[in-house]
This record gives C-alpha cells, structure tokens and sequence, in this order.
C-alpha cells in the first residue's frame, strides 16, 4: 500500500468511528504496523454514511438529509441500505473492492456529555474510570513479545498523547519539518559529551540510549522520505535567489 492509498483509506475510516480510525498497513516484504489516528473533532455520520433505506432518516432530517441514490447530488449507493455522501465519491471504489467498511454507530458505553471525558476514555480504553493513568496503546505495547525498541512505538504531534502514555518507551516526533529539524546535541562535540556522560547502565542512561538512537532512526528515515518526495527539486525558500538573475535570450 502507498503512503497516498494509505490516506485514503485511513480518511475514509476515520469520518464514520466517533474519534477514532484504525488501519494495519503493510510493506510486502517489510513490518506490519498499526497505525491510529485519532480525530479530535466530530463529525455527521448519518450524512457519511446515508441510511437512505429509513424514511425515519428524511422524516427527522426534513432539510439536512442526503437524497437517495439518483436524486439530484443524491447517495452513492453502497447497498439497498446505505449510501456514500457524494463528497466522499473517491471512496466508493475501495468500497467496491472490498478494501473499506464502514462501521456505523459505534460508540463509548459511558453516557457523559462531556467532550473532554469522551475523548480520555476512548484513550485509556476504560470508559467511566478517569483516574487510568496509562493508555490502552501502551499497555497493548506491553502485552506483545518482547524486547521493545524505542521506535516500536511512534507518536505524530508536539506532545505525547493520553493513548500512549504508560511504562512502555514511546517516541515523539514533530510534524512536518520540525521533526528533522537540527538540535544542539546533533552537534558531534555535544553528542559525544553526553553519551559519555550517559554511558552507565542506570534507567537514566539507558533512557538516553533509546531517545538518541529513536531519534537518529526516525529523523533519518524522514530525511530520506523528504528527499524522495522533492525528487530533486530545490526548496521553495531561497528559490527566487538561486542562479542569478534571468536574462532574455539572445
């Protein structure tokens, strides 16, 4: 699967689970990964995912509801039941190919009309109980076999999400550019200094181990990324500066 078909479908899960999308993506012939992305929003999924079959759906949304399949702007038919709002016509092929669900209505058991509680219990996976203090992602890194590297779990934003907080090593990386961007400790003088100061076998010193080598990993694998995507395009910084000035042909 490609980074580009892997967002699609990813974006195509996420707009019908409440927070929450779930994707497994995979390389042939490299690791699987489970990949989460969490929404921290809302969104209508009754016009997603249309229940054009229900007269209750028009009847309750007299000037809001998608019409039927072959309507004007209508659904796109998914079965005699359901519907794809036609925004989202990029997806009924994944549909097709049985390489997208759906699935409807789905929900915490816990009744708060809190936005904020909701979105901490579908975190710590204990719906009611606020005082969980680890994430289900964390304790899933525990309960698979064992060693786990630094970079067995990767977290995409500023800070370190509820989800993945626990005793499992989690390593964060910024987005965009600023995950690559250089640190002083980059710099061999300040590097060397610190590993050496940090070379023991205490927990504070195999703790440094692991964030130097996730981030030597991650920053690497995302340089190589970054150049693959500009294909040898100069950066749009500085690019009105690069070469001198034009001149007409002669």
């Amino acid at each position: 699967m490609n980074r580009r078909g892997f967002l699609r479908l990813s974006a195509g899960a996420a707009l019908l689970a409440p927070r929450v999308a779930v994707c497994a993506a995979t390389v042939e012939g490299g690791p699987k990964r489970f990949v989460v992305i969490f929404l921290r929003g809302a969104v209508d999924g009754l016009n997603v995912v249309i229940p054009h079959g229900e007269r209750a759906y028009y009847d309750s949304r007299p000037t809001i509801a998608i019409g039927p399949p072959g309507s004007d702007q209508g659904a796109l038919p998914l079965d005699n039941h359901f519907g794809l709002h036609p925004a989202l016509a990029g997806l009924q092929p994944l549909w097709n190919d049985k390489k997208l669900a759906f699935v409807h209505a789905a929900g915490s058991p816990d009744a708060t009309h809190s936005h904020f509680d909701a979105q901490l219990f579908i975190e710590n996976g204990t719906p009611g109980h606020a005082t969980t203090r680890d994430g289900w992602m964390n304790r899933l890194l525990a309960a698979l076999p064992e060693p786990h590297g630094p970079t067995d779990a990767v977290t995409i934003g500023p800070t370190l999400p509820q989800i993945l907080t626990g005793d499992q090593p989690v390593t964060n990386l910024s987005l965009g550019p600023e995950g690559a961007r250089s640190m002083p400790i980059d710099q061999p003088e300040i590097g060397h200094a610190f590993d050496r100061l940090y070379s023991g076998k205490d927990p504070v010193s195999e703790a440094y181990r692991q964030g130097r080598a996730a981030r030597a990993e991650l920053v690497g694998g995302l340089a190589g990324e970054m150049r693959r995507a500009d294909n040898g395009a100069p950066p749009p910084a500085g690019f009105s500066g690069r070469g001198g000035t034009a001149r007409p042909p002669p």
